[in-house]
């Protein structure tokens, strides 16, 4: 079934934010809307946003998303009121271990942070609360910054290409390297010592080189990955 398929991951609000300020601060520098206002400044003295300011934003614009209902969030409830408490945080106890829908009309009766994940009511409290990462995406995407066009050889009308660039590209083929799978540098190495570049065999250093630029800088700590 195509609900099998659905991306259950749960972010907390602060990983949310973190997302939506990306997203923000690639539309200011792309030109597509300008610099959140920083509130604690008057008009006057506003600068471009710093992080802080399209954070702000951000928290903002996930705090409308909840309380208009177009995105959903869990969180664990208490409706313990703690004794003695001498301040509203510390108002609440004994929060589920479970987490349960929160409302939309919750959200415009309590008071949130979204910055610490916490909603209080007058009745009761939500603590670490989540959100749907497909839902985050859908409503703040990835864009991702317009790639520079690849420079073309005039000779052939094709992308430049070297013959070292097809040689990766062979290696990585004939080893089936992936994400998943990183083969040994050693045996990269050892068959590209074994290959010609106009003619001429690859010194060690080069193959070595070359075997290196082909695996994940992860992998660069020794041994072979492989994914589970």
């Amino acid at each position: 079934m195509l609900i099998e398929k659905l991306d259950r991951t749960q972010w907390p609000l602060s990983q949310a934010i973190e997302h939506v300020t990306v997203q923000i601060e690639g539309a200011i520098e792309r030109g597509e809307m300008v610099s959140p206002p920083d509130p604690s400044l008057p008009p006057w003295r506003q600068t471009e946003a710093s992080r802080t300011t399209a954070a702000n934003h951000a928290a903002r614009e996930i705090q409308i998303a909840l309380r208009d209902g177009d995105l959903h969030a869990k969180g664990r409830l208490s409706t313990t009121q703690s004794q003695p408490w001498s301040a509203p945080p510390d108002r609440w106890d004994l929060h589920s271990g479970h987490h349960s829908t929160i409302t939309p009309e919750q959200w415009r009766a309590g008071n949130a942070n979204v910055g610490l994940g916490v909603l209080t009511m007058l009745d009761g409290q939500f603590i670490d609360i989540r959100v749907p990462r497909f839902m985050v995406l859908a409503i703040w995407p990835v864009v991702e910054a317009p790639r520079p066009a690849p420079a073309m050889d005039p000779d052939t009308g094709k992308p430049y290409r070297t013959p070292y660039m097809d040689l990766l590209d062979s290696a990585i083929a004939e080893f089936r390297i992936s994400q998943r799978y990183q083969c040994k540098k050693e045996l990269i190495s050892d068959w590209l010592r074994t290959q010609e570049i106009e003619g001429e065999p690859l010194s060690q250093n080069l193959a070595d080189a070359m075997a290196t630029l082909i695996r994940l800088p992860s992998s660069q700590r020794g041994g072979a990955r492989r994914g589970l």
